[in-house]
């Protein structure tokens, strides 16, 4: 049994009694023609249920409707740094189907499967990969996306995730609220954006001529504990926690004899999308949290790439973040 034959533009075409290239000029609101026939001609092509082709499109365009997406080869060495690879890869992975898309993924160690890859556009989620593939990319005209990393000279995109700007709209509330020790908890792993963190954390204290508190908690969560017990212990009357686990530090002040947010103050960074996992359970808890969305670039990416980039340079795009007050704050 073979399957039904699907609407072509020659059926659209014949309907009208026109030719399949004024069809198509109609269709995609091209050349020249009184505007009641190009109208009639969609009005028949919805009626007919037309749907374009856009394998035949991207032929014509010489586009190839995929996306090469950059995996290192250390990334699963580091379990929160697998963890945020495999959030990315997801991420675009959705938000390629629903452009008509697919992902090619390639290893940072091997630019010299770019030729043969067939991409539009690369994708650079980690700033701490391998660059190599980056050049090749730009010396073969092939724009690249990279977050929170700038490439001067190359035609692409520079998503910047918001880490930094959250971290010094954290630190300002809890300095407004009356917090004069700020301790500042994060992971102990080589992602990029922890050094983006606490880069901003410390020179946020150098500005103040405030005394840094940095506490480091391992991937398994095992000192997380007793990290928070230090930062209490050297002083301080608030936390940061980068490394996330709002709901989980919450219940560890709670079980101390300091009453929050009147002794000591929580903001938590969360970059679980809205409504989910951790993000709502910060929410039930009431804990004051700095949202920051990496899942929303690889959207910003396709509504970037459908208008004109610069050819000098990667045009710079910043995602949203917000600070959502709590119980945990003042």
């Amino acid at each position: 049994m073979t399957e039904p034959r699907g609407v072509t533009l020659k059926d659209v075409a014949l309907r009208a009694g026109v030719s399949t290239a004024a069809t198509s000029q109609a269709l995609n609101d091209r050349g020249s023609m009184r505007p009641e026939t190009r109208e009639r001609i969609k009005a028949i092509a919805a009626e007919l249920g037309y749907r374009p082709n856009k394998h035949a499109a991207a032929l014509r365009s010489g586009r190839t409707m995929s996306v090469g997406f950059v995996m290192a080869d250390s990334s699963l060495d580091d379990g929160r740094r697998a963890l945020q690879r495999a959030r990315q890869l997801a991420s675009l992975v959705r938000s390629s189907a629903e452009h008509g898309f697919t992902v090619t993924v390639l290893p940072d160690s091997r630019p010299d499967l770019l030729p043969g890859a067939q991409i539009d556009v690369l994708y650079f989620p980690d700033p701490a990969d391998d660059r190599g593939i980056l050049r090749e990319a730009a010396s073969r005209g092939i724009p690249v996306v990279a977050t929170d990393l700038y490439i001067a000279g190359a035609p692409g995109l520079s998503v910047r995730t918001g880490y930094d700007a959250a971290v010094r709209a954290g630190l300002a509330h809890l300095e407004a609220t009356g917090a004069e020790r700020i301790g500042f908890l994060v992971d102990e792993s080589e992602v990029p954006r922890d050094q983006i963190g606490e880069s901003a954390y410390l020179a946020w204290t150098a500005v103040r001529g405030r005394t840094p508190l940095v506490s480091r908690v391992d991937a398994g969560r095992r000192r997380l504990a007793r990290e928070v017990r230090d930062l209490l212990d050297r002083g301080a009357d608030a936390i940061f926690a980068f490394c996330e686990d709002g709901p989980e530090i919450y219940l560890q002040l709670e079980a101390t004899s300091l009453v929050t947010p009147r002794d000591v103050q929580l903001v938590a960074l969360c970059t679980s999308e809205a409504g989910s996992g951790e993000c709502a359970l910060n929410e039930r808890l009431g804990v004051t949290r700095a949202c920051v969305h990496p899942e929303l670039a690889a959207e910003a990416m396709f509504t970037a790439l459908g208008g004109a980039l610069p050819s000098d340079g990667p045009a710079v795009i910043d995602l949203p973040w917000e600070l959502v007050g709590g119980a945990t704050t003042r």
